[in-house]
């Protein structure tokens, strides 16, 4: 164990997972408390209103990407001669692509005549997907292990952010200023991003640079991984908006505050497994069974980490509610379990997507979210109606355990990952040879 703790390598990964979870822990303070004012201050149904959209929002960012995250770090691994056109490839790539949505909200805006508020909302909020392309820079932070910078930009405008939402809760503003405010979140940090890699890179630009060659060749690799984000959306935030079309904005505010709670710790999680990919990628390369003992290990961290925190929830979920969202927000606590439950296998979910990405199994893991999104997208239909939110969290719940556990008993390319499931869930001793 000193022996391993003493290695370099060891060190230069546990430095950058150090800073991905100081990012996280710093978002938990600041940005997640003051998600919880606002949430607060807005009330159930305004709240409601504001996650509503905000799914809407999030599911255009993450087809404006186009499956950059894990495609991006692994070319600039693999050709750091280049990365200056391999950035500035995906960078027009993801423009163009958060611009043509951008256009669709737009057309959809006049098409109506901005006949509702929420219309109007959606106009200023939906343009957040023309910055996403800035996060090319994030993703490059990745491929050098220099989690480091992307934190400072993260922190720098999230805490200036902050400020601003709490100003606006302190002069009462009305809703529309909150997602002004979510707007200025992704452009201030598209700014920001874009200030730190000029100066790192000593004044060169990477939206200087596109080449088609290159453009194919990421495309062909990613297209499975847009389809995961579409199907990965679909399944995160397809019960949000059937619960507001089938219930009400009320309704959608009491279950998106249990949400919240468990996205916190997924995120957690999903940091940990984000900072281990570029190590992950190069054992691949070198010793299997090394590479295979370190995912093993990963699982087992992310799984009973998950179960600690689930069994906590169980226990004193109601009292978490009532100290996080106040009084108003009690009937979340009837489905704030099962959202942590869901959330252990979404935490380990986090590890096996970059288990497929590690070994080209982008297209399986495309279709496997893609059976979960309609999985989710079935049960929401037939629960939400006779059990209300209950039905839908308990979808979710059946949902991330179908996708992340169940189907790997059908697939024999997948025996070697329900292993390595197996020997971190149950603490079967590692590999050996």
């Amino acid at each position: 164990m000193r022996t391993f703790l003493e290695h370099k390598s060891f060190q230069k990964y546990l430095s950058n997972s150090v800073w991905l979870l100081s990012d996280f822990f710093l978002r938990m303070v600041v940005g997640v408390f003051v998600v919880f004012y606002v949430a607060r201050y807005l009330g159930p149904e305004k709240f409601g209103v504001f996650s509503y959209l905000l799914a809407i929002s999030t599911f255009m960012i993450a087809i404006s990407r186009l499956g950059m995250e894990a495609v991006l770090v692994r070319e600039i691994i693999k050709k750091p001669e280049n990365e200056l056109k391999v950035m500035g490839t995906a960078f027009w790539m993801m423009f163009l692509s958060g611009l043509l949505l951008y256009i669709l909200v737009i057309c959809s805006f006049f098409l109506t005549l901005g006949s509702g508020q929420e219309d109007l909302y959606l106009l200023v909020l939906g343009a957040s997907s023309i910055f996403t392309s800035f996060y090319v820079v994030e993703f490059y932070f990745q491929s050098q292990v220099k989690a480091k910078y992307a934190t400072i930009c993260r922190s720098i405008v999230l805490i200036l952010m902050s400020v601003f939402k709490l100003f606006l809760i302190y002069r009462e503003a009305e809703l529309f200023w909150f997602f002004v405010a979510g707007l200025m979140d992704n452009a201030i940090l598209a700014l920001v991003f874009l200030f730190s890699f000029w100066r790192m890179s000593k004044y060169q630009m990477f939206f200087r640079f596109f080449c088609w060659k290159e453009a194919k060749n990421m495309l062909a690799s990613a297209w499975p991984m847009v389809l995961v984000a579409i199907a990965l959306q679909a399944y995160m935030r397809t019960d949000q908006i059937m619960i507001r079309n089938m219930l009400g904005a009320y309704e959608v505010g009491i279950y998106s505050a249990a949400i919240r709670i468990s996205e916190a710790w997924i995120i957690m999680m999903g940091a940990v497994a984000v900072s281990l990919l570029p190590a992950i990628i190069k054992l691949k390369a070198g010793n299997a069974v090394t590479y295979r003992n370190r995912m093993v290990q990963l699982f087992r961290l992310i799984f009973w980490s998950s179960v600690f925190v689930a069994v906590g929830v169980l226990f004193f979920g109601e009292q978490l509610i009532i100290l996080v969202f106040g009084k108003s927000y009690l009937e979340s606590a009837s489905i704030i379990s099962l959202m942590m439950w869901s959330a252990v296998f979404s935490s380990m979910g986090s590890v096996a997507s970059r288990y497929f990405n590690v070994e080209g199994m982008e297209k399986k893991f495309a279709l496997r979210t893609v059976l979960a999104a309609l999985v989710n997208a079935m049960l929401n239909y037939f629960l939400i109606p006779i059990y209300g939110i209950q039905g839908a969290a308990f979808a979710t719940l059946f949902s991330t355990f179908f996708a992340n556990y169940f189907l790997d008993w059908f697939d024999k390319d997948l025996r070697v990952l329900l292993q390595l499931k197996h020997r971190a869930v149950f603490g079967y001793p590692l590999i050996r040879h």
